[in-house]
């Protein structure tokens, strides 16, 4: 009998809270999350080519973009197909865009964003965070996209920010984080392979 290599792509959630750049103490939560329907889908498609021609066209032109925050909980299966109760970023967006990619070995990708003392608080009101997301995008400054398969059949490529009801491909669920102005929120999403 022979072992076969078994590729699995997991990802993992990594978050606190930052008073000056200091860790609030008990606020560092982590854990696996599942990757959604939505977000099976769309890896399935982003690691082959629809044609292979002179111009070869990809099924997906998506990639991790964005990222989401909410005061609701969800159970994490892959049916989750948005937050539960997405929480604004800001004055009008419910995601808004990572900040860097990071590769912390030649089979990981971190995607990461560090939400400022006046996100997700900006009225000045503490936000009790319990669950996460992480959203796949074209550029949407790149124009007209191709035809995306990736997420439900559909054509239109580029979330809108200011919905709540985004199809997440990542989504995690934790012990409630007080996000008040005092405090930045960290977040690390790692996809390792």
């Amino acid at each position: 009998m022979r072992l076969r290599d078994q590729i699995q792509a997991e990802a993992n959630l990594w978050m606190c809270l930052r008073e000056r750049g200091k860790i609030v103490p008990g606020s560092i939560r982590e854990g696996h999350n599942v990757f959604t329907i939505a977000g099976k889908n769309w890896l399935s498609k982003l690691v082959g080519w629809r044609v292979v021609a002179s111009t070869d066209e990809p099924y997906t032109e998506r990639r991790v973009r964005w990222i989401g925050v909410g005061t609701g909980s969800l159970l994490e299966v892959t049916t989750v197909s948005a937050l539960n109760v997405p929480a604004l970023a800001n004055s009008t967006d419910y995601i808004v865009p990572i900040q860097s990619v990071e590769f912390p070995s030649s089979t990981s990708a971190r995607f990461v964003k560090e939400f400022g003392t006046n996100e997700i608080t900006a009225t000045g009101t503490p936000v009790q965070v319990t669950e996460a997301g992480l959203f796949a995008d074209v550029n949407p400054a790149a124009g007209s996209p191709l035809e995306d398969i990736a997420v439900g059949g559909g054509y239109n490529t580029t979330l809108a920010p200011t919905s709540s009801t985004n199809p997440p491909v990542a989504y995690k669920s934790f012990e409630s984080l007080t996000k008040t102005v005092d405090f930045t929120l960290e977040v690390r999403w790692d996809f390792r392979f």
